[in-house]
């Protein structure tokens, strides 16, 4: 048995939503980091460790220390985002990353 149904139009295609604007906040926390500890992928989240040296003044002689200041954990897609976007800048300005592999630059 056939059925026709007439005058069912395809449903429209479903496009992304525009970006809502952005608002800044001049009050936001800003990090100071001098290195970067590592990665964690924590089902689809991604995180990075990021650190500071730090001169401990209680020691003789002074001694420099390795301190987490902060974590960002992103969605596997800001984490994308996040990659393009700085390799981009950095390319920009004159930073280049896969320069800086091909000369042996590492992860430590």
């Amino acid at each position: 048995m056939r059925v026709a149904i007439k005058g069912v139009s395809a449903p429209e295609p479903i496009r992304p939503a525009a970006s809502p604007p952005i608002v800044d906040n001049p009050f936001a926390p800003e990090i100071f980091a001098t290195g970067f500890t590592g990665l964690a992928n924590l089902n689809g989240v991604i995180v990075l460790t990021l650190e500071s040296a730090r001169c401990d003044h209680t020691r003789q002689p002074p001694g420099v220390d390795r301190v987490v200041v902060g974590r960002i954990a992103l969605t596997s897609a800001a984490a994308q985002e996040l990659v393009a976007g700085l390799n981009q800048f950095l390319e920009q300005q004159g930073l280049s990353p896969s320069k800086a592999m091909a000369a042996g630059a590492t992860f430590q």
